[in-house]
């Protein structure tokens, strides 16, 4: 930051520095007032406020006329309308560094303009050699703004390519109206300048009709590029990777971080990171109070600048440079929070920032609630409604895949499968209730007891199984008893208010490639085993011959 504010005071002294060099070289007699009034004022308003965004950086017209009260009047004149107006406008805008670089690097740039242009040449009379020489000191104008404008705004940290495609933009629209007001000073005098203004009307509005259809077609095809990786990989972190790239040509900033907002636990679990390698020490969770909080809250999306960012305890830790912190709302129930950080050195964030993403952020919220109610309901597809574990088709078809994987990699595959012992008698005596909250136990004691890459599910009414992938029959019996014992130690409930109960499991054990080569053989001997151990007193585990 102070790097910049010494290249900003560096460049205001060399504008300052050159205006008498300007007046020696080109020295103006009579300077019209009023005209220059009616330039200064435009000036100050094309400075003070932009037209809009080209991609990511701001549209400022008011180089278009200081060039044109260079080349009428002198590059001392229009220096010094350019520094005038650029202090008027930082103050009028309240901008700490951006208008006065702007101001500095137009004054120095028209001040270069007098080595190809004297405005004392005259005007009398429009010829190709004279338009040759407007058209050289215009792109001469543009050269140095444009590499002025680089160095000033961090040099390397900038693009040099955004900020040349921007000027060139301006000086394309501007460059016509110049040259068509001086060629008409020779018939009316100062009532060009007033042409001039009116053209510059009519540029602007142009220029700011084409800047929102150019937004506009950005944030449709950032709308659609949302909907195919929603449909492609249904995964929210895919997502934001697509989304970030798309948000980057709006709108700059160097991370991007996705909250999903969990009310009962009053704190945001991170979704996703871009780009991806800005991951390292990004927390899992954040607690949803501070400034966080106050944007869930309100639903209103919250800029902070760098310096009033570190100030607030809850996101120095975390996040650094100028925040924009969004909302992410459904039907006004607050799903999340989108976070875009931006270097220090930069221009801090600004509503109008928000406004430019807005379309996107409110299309966003809606597709990541569409993503987890799909998420959830294919969830429930699978899944057992009483125990949570996999129902008894889609556990088949994991044991399919496991079977597969194992036949291809020969790796040994072991199955268990578990019958409640007396679950019967249970649910005759302590009612179908009580017996239905004894399977939830049951299977988050196997949720518990098995590793993550262990598939349990519901094989059936008091019945599960659990596959152990690159598992072999030894290792597996050690886990079958340890279940067995857990289970004879849990308590379970019995009559309401009542003393708890104690209840067993019998496990079959069988593997693969010993005891079946094939998904069915394989079941049908670990159920054998099962069945064995049922028979020879039941609370224990029976492997398969």
């Amino acid at each position: 930051m102070h790097g910049l504010q010494r290249r900003q005071r560096v460049l205001w002294g060399v504008a300052l520095a050159g205006l008498p060099v300007c007046w020696w070289l080109q020295p103006v007699k009579v300077v019209p007032l009023l005209p220059l009034s009616l330039l200064l004022l435009l000036t100050v308003l094309t400075m003070a406020l932009p037209v809009g965004r080209l991609r990511s950086r701001k549209l400022r017209f008011g180089g278009a006329v200081v060039l044109f009260t260079s080349l009428l009047y002198g590059a001392a004149v229009g220096g010094a309308m350019s520094i005038v107006a650029g202090w008027i406008a930082q103050r009028v805008v309240r901008e700490r560094q951006n208008t006065l670089w702007y101001a500095s690097a137009v004054a120095v740039s028209a001040q270069c303009t007098s080595v190809l242009f004297h405005a004392s040449g005259g005007l009398s009379t429009v010829t190709w050699q004279l338009l040759l020489r407007i058209l050289a000191a215009a792109l001469l104008f543009g050269a140095v703004r444009v590499l002025l404008l680089w160095w000033g705004e961090g040099g390397r940290k900038v693009s040099v390519w955004s900020v040349a495609r921007t000027e060139m933009f301006v000086d394309g629209v501007a460059f016509p109206t110049v040259v068509a007001a001086l060629s008409t000073h020779s018939l009316w005098g100062w009532l060009s300048v007033a042409l001039f203004c009116v053209m510059g009307a009519i540029g602007l509005l142009s220029a700011r009709a084409f800047i929102q259809a150019h937004l506009a077609q950005r944030q449709i095809r950032a709308l659609r590029t949302m909907h195919q990786r929603l449909i492609a990989h249904l995964h929210p972190d895919h997502l934001l990777q697509d989304l970030g790239n798309e948000l980057r040509r709006l709108l700059p900033f160097d991370r991007l971080t996705l909250w999903s907002y969990a009310r009962q636990e009053a704190h945001l679990q991170s979704v996703g990171v871009y780009p991806q390698q800005s991951r390292d020490g990004m927390p899992t969770s954040l607690e949803a109070n501070g400034a966080l909080g106050k944007v869930l809250d309100e639903r209103k999306p919250l800029v902070l600048a760098h310096v009033l960012a570190e100030r607030l305890p809850d996101l120095q830790e975390h996040f650094h440079g100028h925040l924009l912190v969004t909302p992410l709302c459904v039907r006004d129930y607050p799903w999340g929070l989108l976070i875009l950080e931006r270097d220090p050195n930069w221009e801090p964030f600004v509503r109008a920032d928000y406004e430019v993403i807005e379309v996107l952020v409110e299309h966003l919220a809606i597709l990541l609630e569409n993503l987890r109610l799909y998420r959830q309901t294919a969830e429930l597809a699978v899944r057992d409604g009483l125990t949570g574990l996999l129902n008894h088709r889609r556990w088949h078809e994991r044991l399919q895949e496991e079977l597969s994987r194992s036949l291809r990699y020969h790796h040994p595959l072991t199955l268990l499968m578990i019958d409640v012992d007396y679950f019967k008698r249970y649910n005759d005596t302590y009612g179908h209730q009580q017996g239905d909250e004894l399977l939830r136990q049951l299977a988050e004691i196997l949720r518990q007891n098995i590793r993550q890459s262990d598939i349990a599910g519901r094989y059936g009414g008091e019945e599960f199984a659990v596959i152990l992938p690159e598992t072999d029959k030894e290792s597996a019996a050690v886990l079958a008893q340890r279940l067995c014992e857990v289970v004879a130690r849990t308590p379970f409930p019995g009559y309401p208010g009542g003393p708890p109960v104690r209840c067993t499991v019998s496990i079959g054990v069988a593997s693969y490639p010993e005891d079946a080569l094939t998904v069915s053989n394989l079941i049908a001997a670990a159920d054998t085993a099962l069945y064995r151990a049922k028979r020879f007193g039941k609370n224990r585990v029976v492997i398969a011959p």
